[in-house]
């Protein structure tokens, strides 16, 4: 088949890692793969690398721009009727709504809309929530199949008129990272740490390379976004930072809120404990490095990144938000809080803190459970599956 996959951003999140897996995966088959995206991110770049080709997308974006989506769905509607693709796969609330519609346009005979998390629950205004869900419900309605994540999303679509028939649930998959030796990733996060800029001058760190050895490292891998509640986090470890003086947190990535969250760690006088050590490529071969791993998000889909730390055994921290609780069992595998809620977070981590052998009890827990539920070639077997229909 000649399949074309389409999405908004091409950056490296859970999205744009779950394209990555399906168009390699989909090549490897014999399959004729293009992704269209907006940007020259690192998706892009790991495309080319992988062999898949890739077509960019004029003024694709997250954000409403009326020009600038006018202009993109003309580019999407171009890109399909030189394509003429088989079989569409669209990724990402803007990309979906413009390449359903340009796809119906086109007769393309079969049109598939991934949800990495619906889009509704994010944390705003009631009325632009119920717009997000008209825009959510005619995207579904405009492809042929709508594929979930989790049981919590399928609920939720199911929840909306006359799409119930499209609704496939079909959880993530990982394959476990090939780990680096602890001594490697200590050294890569100690210098990463060293060349951070201190948040109460903005001047580079000019001591000598944090030593990592002997410290509990608290961490997450997440962009930063206010979705991902990075703000009750560093609230939460003011409250047990002086009880734990051993203990430091390492935050992962990049994003829109940098700015605002070193203010945070300023106000809070953390920046000798918190550290915005930006984006690590294959940042999860590092996970071990951790021993609690954090993810206090206010909107989830099933993110790889609690997947990726539970193959590596860490102790897991999470809000019970989508998809969340279907992959950790709440003071079995892991600890789940309320999204937004920092006292929940700091009892959780004075908890796992405290109690050594539980953290480690719950770590091979999670291991053994996404070995069994969330094995990658399961995943790309249901797919496969999902493609064939077309056939």
């Amino acid at each position: 088949m000649k399949i074309l996959h389409v999405i908004t951003k091409s950056v490296w999140g859970g999205a744009q890692r779950h394209v990555f897996d399906l168009a390699v995966h989909a090549r490897s088959k014999g399959h004729d793969v293009a992704v269209a995206l907006g940007g020259a991110g690192i998706l892009n770049d790991r495309l080319k690398e992988a062999g898949v080709r890739t077509i960019p997308i004029a003024k694709l974006g997250r954000d409403m721009s009326l020009s600038g989506d006018l202009a993109s769905f003309k580019n999407i509607f171009s890109i399909i009727r030189s394509e003429k693709p088989d079989l569409m796969h669209l990724h990402s609330p803007k990309a979906a709504a413009l390449g359903a519609l340009a796809g119906r346009l086109l007769s393309v005979q079969r049109i598939i809309t991934t949800v990495h998390g619906w889009s509704f629950n994010e944390n705003r205004p009631r009325w632009q929530k119920m717009l997000i869900m008209l825009a959510s419900w005619v995207t579904a309605l405009l492809c042929t199949d709508t594929v979930v994540l989790s049981r919590y999303e399928l609920a939720q679509g199911r929840a909306l008129p006359f799409i119930s028939g499209k609704l496939r649930l079909i959880p993530l998959g990982i394959e476990i990272p090939k780990f680096a030796p602890l001594k490697e990733s200590l050294a890569l996060f100690s210098s990463k740490i060293a060349a951070t800029a201190k948040p109460e001058t903005g001047e580079p760190r000019t001591e000598e390379p944090f030593n990592l050895s002997h410290k509990t490292v608290i961490g997450t891998i997440s962009e930063l976004h206010p979705n991902k509640g990075l703000i009750y986090l560093i609230d939460a470890f003011h409250e047990i930072a002086e009880k734990f003086q051993n203990a430091v947190m390492l935050i992962v990535g990049e994003g829109e809120e940098r700015a605002m969250l070193e203010s945070r760690i300023a106000d809070k006088r953390l920046s000798d404990r918190i550290f915005l050590v930006g984006r690590i490529p294959d940042a999860a071969s590092h996970a071990k490095i951790f021993d609690i791993f954090t993810l206090t998000s206010v909107k989830e889909g099933l993110p790889y990144t609690i997947l990726e730390a539970g193959a590596a055994g860490v102790a897991v921290i999470a809000s019970a938000v989508g998809g969340i609780p279907e992959i950790i069992d709440d003071m079995k595998s892991g600890l789940l809080i309320q999204p937004k809620k920092s006292a929940e977070i700091a009892h959780a981590l004075e908890f796992l803190l405290t109690h050594v052998n539980v953290r480690k009890s719950y770590g091979k827990e999670l291991h053994q459970k996404v070995a069994a539920d969330f094995n990658i070639e399961t995943m790309f077997g249901r797919i496969d599956e999902l493609y064939a229909e077309l056939q």
